[in-house]
């Protein structure tokens, strides 16, 4: 099998990429805005880089409109390095847009934003994505594939469109050992087209059904949907400037816009929420497997470079026919094993019993038989303690955590006992082709991070959400009760 990755642009030492004058004064359009890593992007434009505009494409909810939900955004503490360091912060935040945008629809925006975006859009970030892995399939394939579809017919006709980054994921093709850099066009049943129609008349309880076949060897339809999304854009779009970006599992920031920054915790860092609350947990796997992982601020710095790298490949005047390049965001000479991550997470912990109790509390086991017995024990807990609780006229949330946790660990457990190699070429090559200025800027080597350094603000970071979250149910159940009276 030919292993290699066919790069498309110059050879190194015939160019640079140069990031920050890709992005002086351009026009950028960016779905999922709003979201964990979508935040970071932002911030990291308006911080870093003079763009002149960022449109964002957000969809109403909860009766919050675009431009609401925009300023809410903004004023959250993601953005306080900029209040506090940019004397012309004000200017700054004035370049992001909202736009009401409905994915449901063919024309995901109204005629006068469509007009706006295709004159003056020249980069594009399609983040937007729905990671619930217990979804109904053609739910997935609506939110994760028909969306990016109606997204790029939109692209194609943008008058100065440069770059398309799509943000997929590496375990699009989890059902592989090895993963190169080129997108799989095997999808099973005939492909997406025959997937959809099918599903179209198939009721709610046979959908579910049908979900758990079509999956096949992979592990939950948010990957499957991810894989039909690859296909469907070396299929239909092919011929625009557009990459898929595949980042393993994104977890806090490491150094920006502050060290242990996260606002949500899906994946390995909602599993690491009871090492910072003292709570007992333990939870099946290899502790043997190394994942990928990588901070969401290296995650967004190598989306920026691979808008730019994309780019430099549609500039050169060979091959006439461009095969779409794929950069699988993943580095495999600095991984730690998930037996180590409980270590890892509890040496942030500020009080020395508390770092050597959580070795203890929470654990990877490769037998099933003790997480189950210990999950049994621990909701038995939980749900006496609400009780007790309940007597005194307050609300307890200690079965609730528990539940949200155990659904997680189980919606992940195949990433805990799998592992993959892979091929990186494509983004080694990019970070090659960085001129001095922008790798001081776009700091996303994973084979350089040091992750006992890296751990001592991620327990931080955590408890910080946790107290932001709380401070937020505090708030919301007094305007209820305002509201009432």
């Amino acid at each position: 099998m030919n292993r290699k990755t066919i790069d498309t642009g110059p050879l190194v030492g015939e160019d640079k990429l140069n990031v920050a004058e890709f992005y002086r004064d351009a026009t950028v359009l960016i779905t999922g805005g709003t979201g964990f890593i979508g935040k970071v992007l932002v911030e990291k434009l308006l911080r870093c880089f003079e763009v002149k505009k960022i449109f964002l494409l957000i969809r109403r909810k909860e009766n919050a409109s675009a431009a609401d939900r925009l300023q809410r955004m903004l004023e959250g503490p993601i953005f306080d390095t900029i209040r506090s360091t940019a004397p012309d912060a004000k200017e700054r935040f004035a370049k992001v847009v909202a736009m009401d945008a409905a994915f449901e629809r063919e024309d995901i925006v109204d005629d006068v934003d469509k007009t706006k975006l295709c004159n003056e859009v020249q980069i594009i970030f399609h983040v937007m994505a729905s990671i619930r892995f217990n979804e109904v399939l053609d739910q997935a394939i609506a939110t994760n594939v028909t969306s990016a579809q109606r997204l790029y017919a939109l692209a194609s006709s943008m008058a100065e469109l440069r770059s398309i980054v799509h943000v997929s994921t590496f375990y699009a093709n989890c059902d592989r050992n090895y993963i190169e850099e080129r997108i799989y066009d095997d999808v099973p049943y005939g492909g997406l087209d025959r997937i959809q129609v099918f599903f179209k008349n198939l009721s709610e309880e046979e959908k579910e059904r049908m979900t758990r076949l079509v999956l096949g060897d992979m592990p939950n339809s948010y990957v499957f949907s991810k894989k039909c999304a690859e296909a469907m854009i070396g299929r239909e779009f092919g011929r625009l400037p557009i990459g898929i970006f595949r980042p393993p599992i994104v977890i806090s920031s490491y150094r920006e816009p502050e060290p242990g920054w996260v606002d949500c915790f899906h994946g390995a860092t909602g599993l690491c929420v009871p090492v910072v609350l003292g709570k007992t947990m333990w939870y099946y796997g290899k502790p043997e497997v190394k994942p990928f992982m990588s901070p969401v601020d290296h995650t967004v710095s190598g989306m920026l470079a691979a808008a730019c790298d994309i780019y430099r490949r549609q500039c050169t005047i060979l091959p006439v026919e461009k095969p779409v390049p794929v950069y699988n965001f993943t580095f495999d000479k600095n991984r730690f094993a998930f037996g180590d991550m409980v270590e890892l997470v509890g040496s942030g912990l500020p009080n020395p019993l508390d770092r050597w109790l959580s070795r203890i509390k929470c654990r990877i086991s490769p037998w099933k038989i003790f997480p189950q017995m210990l999950l049994w024990l621990t909701t038995l807990q939980a749900r006496i303690a609400d009780e007790i609780l309940a007597w005194f006229g307050k609300r307890g949330s200690n079965l609730k955590v528990v539940a949200a946790i155990t659904t997680l660990s189980n919606a992940v457990e195949y990433f805990r006992c799998h592992m993959w190699t892979m091929d990186n070429s494509n983004v080694k090559r990019m970070l090659s082709l960085l001129s001095r200025d922008d790798a001081q800027r776009l700091d996303f080597d994973g084979d350089r991070i040091d992750w006992r350094d890296y751990h001592k603000s991620y327990a931080k970071g955590i408890a910080m959400e946790l107290m932001r979250k709380s401070h937020r149910r505090q708030q919301q159940r007094k305007s209820s009760a305002a509201t009432r009276d």
